[in-house]
């Protein structure tokens, strides 16, 4: 995140485009960082959904920030193709 904040402002695309790099970003850190802490205390890795709800909400924040991390890289490669 930090090197994609340092770089942002140097890419000449539209400033919704920004936005969403961004906001995807924001959403990828906070559901690991609320799944990850949790698969560590409650001893789920959060591979499938079935099992518990501690479990569900585990494998619901890695695939929200996996997909939110995706779509953030998709949108930096189209930034810096955009920019060259």
């Amino acid at each position: 995140m930090f090197a994609a904040a340092a770089l942002l402002s140097s890419f000449a695309v539209a400033a919704q485009v920004k936005w969403f790099i961004t906001i995807t970003l924001i959403v990828s850190v906070y559901a690991f960082c609320l799944s990850l802490p949790l698969a560590a205390i409650t001893g789920y890795r959060g591979l499938s959904s079935s099992g518990p709800f501690a479990a569900k909400l585990i494998f619901a924040g890695n695939t929200i920030g996996s997909i939110a991390s995706l779509a953030a890289s998709v949108a930096l490669v189209y930034a810096g193709y955009v920019s060259l």
